[in-house]
């Protein structure tokens, strides 16, 4: 089991880097894995990634929304549903998310990268 896990997050990897062009190919092969393997969350957010890529944000969503489903707490989950909150325009939305993965994850490299960033901004709005 380890080696067909090290072996998925190698090909999530793999294909979350590669170029727009070719990313509704991407999209099925995420999805032919999540139909051997079951849809994890991080099939299912390599999946909305690749629909956001080809501007498909609502679609993206709704996928998302399938794994939030399964982990109510996954952290790139909550990351991904705040980026398309955003895009569609929902901003207490994407704040939620955000919120729920501080909650859930105050360590996360995004939420101390986002902390930091924070931080210097109330640092130089305070010089004026």
């Amino acid at each position: 089991q380890f080696y067909h896990r090290f072996v998925l997050y190698s090909v999530v990897s793999t294909l979350s880097t590669v170029s727009s062009g070719i990313n509704a190919e991407y999209g099925y092969i995420y999805q032919e894995l999540a139909d051997k393997f079951g849809p994890t969350p991080i099939l299912l957010n390599g999946q909305a990634v690749c629909l956001l890529m080809q501007n498909k944000p609502e679609q993206a969503e709704d996928v998302l929304q399938r794994s939030l489903d399964k982990d109510s707490v996954h952290p790139e989950t909550l990351i991904n549903l705040s980026i398309v909150s955003q895009i569609l325009g929902a901003r207490e939305s994407a704040r939620r998310y955000m919120n729920q993965l501080r909650d859930a994850h105050p360590n996360h490299p995004h939420v101390t990268r986002l902390a930091e960033q924070e931080r210097l901004f109330d640092e130089l709005s305070a010089r004026g």
